[in-house]
This record gives C-alpha cells, sequence and structure tokens, in this order.
C-alpha cells in the first residue's frame, strides 16, 4: 500500500488559497491558525450539515484548516493518490505525515462522523515517524 505524491500545479495552489478565504469570509475570521482551526470545529458542532453542499463545505472547510496547519506547522500541499483514493494532502515529509483536509470534513459533513480536527491540530507538534514515510492521519 504505497502512497504517490506529486506538487501542486499553480492553479492548484490558487484555488486552495482562493477556497481557503472563501472559509475566512463564511467563519469571519483570518486570525491565526489556531483561531481558524478553533472556528471550524465551532462550525462544525453548531450547525447542521447540509448534504448537498457537502463537497463544496469539505473543500472550503479543508482549505482553511490545512493553510492553518501549513502556516503554524510548515507543512506542505501535495496531491496524493493511495489506492482508491486521491486529492489533495497537507504533508510533512519531515514526520512522515499526510492528512487529506478536504476528504476528512466531507466524511464529517455527508457521514457525521465525529470531528477531531482541533485535537489532530493540536497533536501535530508532537508527530514523529519516518522521513518521507507519508502514513495517513484523519
Amino acid at each position: 500500500m504505497s502512497i504517490i505524491a506529486r506538487e501542486l500545479t499553480k492553479a492548484e495552489e490558487a484555488e486552495i488559497i482562493h477556497l481557503k478565504e472563501e472559509g475566512e469570509v463564511m467563519l469571519q475570521t483570518d486570525g491565526t491558525p489556531e483561531e481558524r482551526v478553533a472556528k471550524i470545529a465551532e462550525y462544525i458542532k453548531n450547525t447542521s450539515p447540509d448534504l448537498d453542499l457537502a463537497e463544496e463545505l469539505g473543500y472550503v472547510l479543508g482549505s482553511l484548516y490545512g493553510e492553518a496547519v501549513r502556516e503554524k506547522y510548515n507543512w506542505k500541499w501535495l496531491f496524493v493518490s493511495e489506492n482508491d483514493l486521491e486529492g489533495y494532502a497537507i504533508t510533512s515529509k519531515d514526520h512522515g505525515y499526510t492528512f487529506m483536509v478536504h476528504d476528512y470534513f466531507m466524511q464529517v459533513i455527508v457521514q457525521n462522523k465525529p470531528d477531531n480536527s482541533m485535537v489532530l491540530f493540536e497533536l501535530m507538534t508532537d508527530m514523529t515517524g519516518n522521513r518521507n514515510g507519508f502514513r495517513m492521519i484523519g
């Protein structure tokens, strides 16, 4: 079970930034990474899921969250593929982890999966592993 990863194109990077900015407007936040992650958790906790908008919300919340992780922990965006799952992920090559944040938030919305994004964010500083190992989290 190996993971294939590639760098993002300039257009993909621009789209993630655009979606992050949509999230900042939607959640009325442009503060610290910690504040943005807290606003995401609060939004998920206090908002009834709209299944018709699950994909769009997954990309907006995932981009906002991923950018918070990138800024706080110096992770980077890659496009990853593992078996049948592929998409954009925030990754730490130094610590061997990758988090497909868009898919994660879509699952939280569609499958009513518990949201552990705040806890994961707080634990990321302590995550260690094999360099370039790309273990999936979330």
